[in-house]
């Protein structure tokens, strides 16, 4: 049964724009440990593909927090929830703390999808019974 779908598109110049404007640190408040490490080695290899890396994991934060019906609130953090791809490169929700408790309580589970786009991202997230 689903619970909730989310959905977020971000223009990547705005996300790049608050990023120079926060001298990275853009990126150290929304990224999750390794979500941060996986940047860190795109920007490093690619700045226009780190870039998109970055802005598809704000939408898919965006995107989950809508779906689980709290916005930006307790249990939901930034870094709470991570983005990361499976060997196979299926991008996968990982909680922590205690947002990874609160989804237990309630036997949920979330599937996300990511894409860029020239100069745009989306993300799209659905929250269900597991």
């Amino acid at each position: 049964m689903i619970v909730g779908i989310g959905t977020d598109i971000l223009q990547l110049p705005r996300l790049i724009a608050a990023y120079e404007r926060t001298q990275g640190r853009l990126a150290e408040r929304i990224l999750g440990p390794q979500e941060l490490q996986v940047f860190g080695q795109r920007l490093a290899r690619n700045q226009r593909r780190g870039m998109a890396y970055l802005a598809t994991r704000f939408a898919a934060k965006e995107a989950f927090s809508k779906a689980i019906g709290l916005g930006m609130h307790m249990p939901m953090s930034w870094r709470a929830m991570q983005t990361l791809n499976e060997v196979s490169g299926k991008p996968a929700i990982h909680y922590s703390d205690l947002l990874a408790q609160w989804m237990a309580e309630r036997n949920w589970d979330a599937q996300v999808t990511v894409s860029d786009e020239q100069d745009m991202v989306i993300a799209f997230v659905i929250v269900s019974v597991s």
